[in-house]
């Protein structure tokens, strides 16, 4: 696998929206040869890294209805492009993709871009979230350049989403703005 394909309404990479918690378990089984470290039985994944299982939800049926895939930046071990209409969202800045998905879909959610974090595209169920937030001000900002540098790489991570997520239609009904 080069690449991870995020598709709204279908799935995210192997992993597909309707999937029972067994084709769940199997897709993970049949991703083994990504092992993170020369195949130790004990270590996770970098799939593993990526879709916790703890980041499926099902509905009552026992079906995969939320889908939730982790910045693989934030292992620092690996870079796997996690694809959206050809956009790597984890290496575009959260801002400037808000901006640019915009254009064509109405977003849910927090309302700024460069102080958001969280955005939801209902028509897509579509959902990205940010731990915290970063944007060139903050650059600038003397609370910030008072960091240490270790300090300051760690906030930095914040320009770009934590997860991106898709739903079952209706899932991100929830974040409707009122």
């Amino acid at each position: 696998m080069n690449e991870i394909t995020i598709t709204p309404l279908v799935g995210i990479g192997p992993f597909r929206l309707g999937m029972s918690r067994e084709e769940v378990e199997q897709t993970f089984q049949k991703l083994d040869h990504w092992r993170a470290d020369d195949g130790i039985p004990m270590n996770p994944s970098y799939i593993e890294m990526l879709f916790m299982r703890e980041h499926f939800e099902y509905d009552a049926d026992g079906r995969v209805k939320f889908i939730q895939l982790i910045n693989p930046q934030y292992s620092g071990e690996f870079h796997v492009p996690c694809l959206f209409q050809g956009v790597d969202v984890f290496k575009a800045k959260a801002e400037a993709l808000i901006y640019s998905l915009r254009e064509d879909y109405p977003t849910v959610g927090d309302h700024d871009p460069k102080t958001g974090f969280s955005f939801a595209i209902r028509a897509l169920e579509l959902s990205f979230w940010r731990e915290g937030i970063m944007n060139d001000d903050i650059l600038k900002d003397p609370e910030f350049l008072e960091m240490s540098e270790e300090n300051q790489e760690l906030e930095k991570r914040y320009f770009h989403f934590t997860t991106v997520s898709i739903g079952a239609p209706g899932y991100f009904e929830f974040m409707d703005n009122d």
